[in-house]
């Protein structure tokens, strides 16, 4: 019985460790200068311009733009190592203060090697954080499932905005 006991014991142990180590958060790398922004961690990346293009001001030009499959003025893209997808985001500033967040994914198909068109369609929309402009808003893009990616936006003109500024941070 004693036997038994220490077995169970030396493998709870051997265990414990293999989870501990599983549990590591990989290491994330951040490239930020005055033009650009690189983020990788867990085999994914996030790329983007500081000074990002607001093309659209109303939400039903930006619909038709990001569900055609041509590519479209891109303010941040993340690439996904698994499944392999890139994932470009557009923005879009309502009258009201709202950006919106479009997105075209594409997914890479194996037969040819090239990425292609899957789908195109709105992530989400964000209120702005106040009523006043020029107006900011906060963005999670999930870099992976340990790495929480926030967007830092703020307006650089008051409506129609053409352009906003960009802050990246990873917690």
């Amino acid at each position: 019985m004693r036997a038994w006991a220490m077995g169970g014991m030396l493998t709870l142990a051997i265990l414990d460790g293999a989870v501990a180590t599983a549990a590591e958060p990989r290491p994330v790398h951040v490239d930020i200068d005055a033009d650009r922004f690189q983020i990788s961690g867990e085999g994914n990346a996030v790329t983007g311009v500081r000074r990002a293009p607001v093309p659209y001001d109303s939400l039903s030009d930006m619909t038709t733009a990001i569900r055609q499959p041509s590519a479209i003025a891109t303010a941040v893209r993340l690439t996904r190592a698994v499944p392999p997808q890139v994932i470009d985001y557009v923005f879009c500033v309502t009258d009201e203060g709202v950006l919106i967040v479009g997105q075209q994914v594409r997914t890479l198909d194996v037969t040819s090697g090239q990425y292609v068109f899957t789908e195109g369609d709105i992530k989400r929309a964000y209120p702005a954080l106040e009523a006043t402009v020029p107006w900011t808003w906060i963005v999670d893009i999930p870099l992976g499932r340990e790495v929480p990616l926030t967007l830092y936006l703020k307006a650089m003109t008051q409506w129609p905005v053409r352009a906003v500024a960009v802050t990246p941070s990873v917690r």
